[in-house]
């Protein structure tokens, strides 16, 4: 039976030709479907490796770490760390303590800082202790925060 028309049985060729396009017309669907659905994967895994990159790194008090970090984003240092350090923005907590060469756009400093730095944005809280060679564009150094060595602004 044709589609078409109720009362007229369908010839054997119209209704394979009315199958195969049926078929054709679900495999267009499955196709578009499919498609919407690789593009919300790709979507997700856009918005998921942006979240990422949000998420800060922390080392927490009690953890000492010696060697070499690296880190697109934010990097938290509650604990120690001796060696080299390379992010984003870091904040040495008030129990933090770093030893070592520092390079950052952003540094907050509440705890201890030995060593070199590198920084656009310096900010030196009320309980911190810096001693090193610092190279900073912007500085903010809080009552109380006490700063040793050579500052050289960029």
């Amino acid at each position: 039976m044709s589609i078409f028309s109720k009362n007229t049985p369908a010839t054997e060729n119209e209704s394979t030709s009315n199958q195969e396009a049926a078929e054709e017309h679900i495999a267009s669907e499955e196709l578009a479907s499919s498609a919407s659905v690789s593009e919300q994967v790709t979507r997700l895994d856009s918005s998921a490796r942006s979240s990422v990159l949000t998420k800060p790194s922390i080392i927490s008090e009690g953890f000492t770490f010696e060697g070499t970090i690296t880190s697109d984003g934010v990097l938290n240092i509650a604990g120690t760390v001796r060696g080299k350090i390379t992010a984003k923005s870091v904040l040495i907590d008030s129990s933090g303590q770093v030893d070592g060469e520092l390079n950052s756009e952003q540094l907050v400093i509440k705890g201890q800082l030995k060593g070199d730095v590198n920084c656009d944005d310096l900010n030196v809280g009320p309980l911190a202790h810096v001693d090193g060679n610092i190279s900073y564009k912007y500085i903010h150094i809080q009552r109380g925060g006490r700063v040793a060595g050579k500052f050289i602004k960029n």
